[in-house]
């Protein structure tokens, strides 16, 4: 007497094939989307540290000037602009008093996110 086993299992490698292949694509959506936000972080953070070297580029040479031609700096009033890449500075000279003028050097740039600005200040006091 033959015994005849029939292979019930033939359609089990496909189930399994398939949801290997979901756990596959799943953990791939998520290393990219993953590495896509480090990504826009890591520009983000370079743009910021660039925005912030430039106001305290601004604040610096307000004080050179100072100490450089002081009857042109304490004549300053107003605000100056220019733009450097992508990046707009502009830099507020406001005479608080016949003594001490407050600078504030405001860096924007626009990235995919939206606008961004970076922003110091500082006050000048004569002295002697």
């Amino acid at each position: 007497m033959k015994f005849s086993i029939k292979n019930t299992n033939s359609g089990q490698s496909i189930i399994e094939v398939i949801i290997a292949l979901s756990l596959v694509v799943v953990v791939m959506v998520g290393l990219i989307t993953v590495t896509t936000r480090s990504i826009k972080n890591s520009s983000f953070a370079r743009d910021q540290r660039t925005a912030t070297k430039y106001a305290q580029e601004s604040l610096e040479n307000s004080r050179k000037l100072k100490e450089d031609d002081p009857n042109t700096f304490w004549g300053k009033t107003g605000e100056e602009e220019d733009i450097i890449g992508r990046f707009t500075r502009t830099i507020t000279y406001s005479l608080v008093d016949v003594n001490t003028m407050q600078i504030v050097a405001l860096v924007t740039w626009e990235d995919s996110q939206g606008e961004h600005k970076s922003s110091l200040e500082t006050s000048l006091t004569k002295w002697k």
